[in-house]
């Protein structure tokens, strides 16, 4: 865990805290807590209903021949027309999975509209080109022309009868295409509020674990009679913690300004428990304080650092949080002095590999945390987030240390 060495069994969390119950039984947790499948379409489904609706289609255009027919004097059987109708509407199979294909590597969004268009209209006219190559060669079959006229004639005619009915299969694969992505944010959506209570989770119970606990509240005790000041502000930062845990209503962001608050909490305890061991700087410029960064996600990062590092060295260990804005991206640092004997900075890994997983979740390819390993005195993370700005409805109302 991130609050000490030893690992907690749930059974030990409900035995030490019914709060765990609590979240627990939040129907968000629970409703979450199944896995849920990738909501791509699966080709075979594609190709099934591309076959069921080309199908209907050449079924009712095959009827349609059949009427226009025995109204021009000229009636023909059910044979006839559906060969006909087939032998041209079914093309259109492996040209629609051809489309789809296309525009799911190429969809028709913001930030790529002339280069997708220009993709799409080469796609549109190599349709038309295949569905004319395949008139003509096929002609001796279908008769679809009594003479047949010049190749050029025949590509004519298919983009006079093909330009429409590919545009629209163009746009019929962009629904498609967005209902997925529509869909997988809804997955992604509930799996980032699954992690965000898990996060949650190990971090209630770093704050409850008892090691934690008892150096804290022993603290308190020393202070109390010789600065009552001090231990009031190391109360308020342990009941601020516990509170910031405890909340299953928390949004998914918030301000980098309000985790830096809780963090600062965190920071208050571990100085008043460790001394001069402990030494902290923050080197975050103003116009980086209200970005958005997923919540919580400073504080075990932190909490790592000290923990399985800065608490275990006899010498004063430095912990450094720093932020800068590098184009489109937020760059948080976060370095500590390495332990005992050069060991590493990161403990047992499971806050890292939390903090990766909400990163990818939340953010895709954009969200990393990056791990810097090569000098022998410091151990850095690096969190890289895309940067949105806080509007004034996603502030937070945390409660700044005294």
């Amino acid at each position: 865990g991130w609050g000490g060495t030893g690992r907690t069994t749930p059974t030990e969390w409900q035995t030490t805290s019914p709060d765990i119950d609590i979240l627990r039984s939040d129907p968000r947790f629970v409703r979450n807590s199944r896995p849920i499948p990738s909501v791509r379409l699966r080709s075979s489904f594609v190709l099934w209903l591309s076959l069921l609706w080309w199908t209907a289609y050449a079924i009712l255009f095959a009827s349609q021949v059949m009427t226009m027919n025995e109204q021009a004097g000229q009636p023909i059987g059910w044979p006839a027309a559906l060969k006909y109708s087939f032998g041209g509407w079914m093309t259109w199979v492996p040209l629609t999975l051809g489309i789809v294909w296309l525009v799911r590597r190429h969809p028709i969004e913001r930030g790529s509209i002339t280069k997708s268009a220009a993709v799409l209209s080469l796609g549109v006219l190599a349709v038309i080109f295949l569905r004319g190559a395949y008139v003509y060669v096929t002609n001796p079959i279908f008769d679809w022309y009594e003479a047949l006229p010049s190749f050029s004639s025949v590509l004519l005619t298919s983009l006079s009868n093909n330009l429409m009915m590919a545009w629209t299969v163009v746009a019929v694969a962009h629904a498609l295409v967005f209902y997925e992505r529509a869909r997988d944010r809804e997955r992604r959506l509930a799996e980032v509020e699954r992690s965000l209570v898990t996060t949650q989770l190990e971090a209630l119970r770093s704050r409850l674990h008892p090691h934690f606990l008892f150096n804290a509240l022993n603290s308190v005790a020393e202070i109390v009679h010789a600065d009552a000041e001090l231990a009031d502000r190391m109360l308020v930062s342990l009941s601020t913690l516990l509170r910031e845990s405890l909340r299953a209503d928390e949004r998914l962001e918030r301000t980098l300004r309000d985790e830096l608050v809780l963090v600062n909490h965190y920071l208050t305890i571990e100085s008043i428990r460790l001394g001069r061991r402990l030494e902290v700087h923050i080197d975050i410029p103003e116009t980086c304080m209200n970005a958005l960064v997923p919540t919580l996600i400073l504080q075990p990062l932190v909490e790592n650092a000290i923990v399985h590092a800065i608490a275990r060295r006899r010498a004063t260990g430095r912990l450094t949080i720093s932020a800068a804005q590098q184009g489109q991206t937020l760059h948080v640092e976060i370095s500590n002095s390495r332990g005992p004997e050069g060991g590493r900075g990161d403990g047992n890994g499971v806050g890292l590999e939390l903090v990766t997983r909400r990163l990818e979740l939340m953010y895709g390819s954009q969200g990393s945390l990056e791990r810097r390993d090569t000098d022998r005195e410091i151990y850095t993370v690096v969190l890289k987030i895309p940067v949105r700005v806080a509007t004034l409805n996603e502030t937070s109302n945390v409660v700044a240390p005294c």
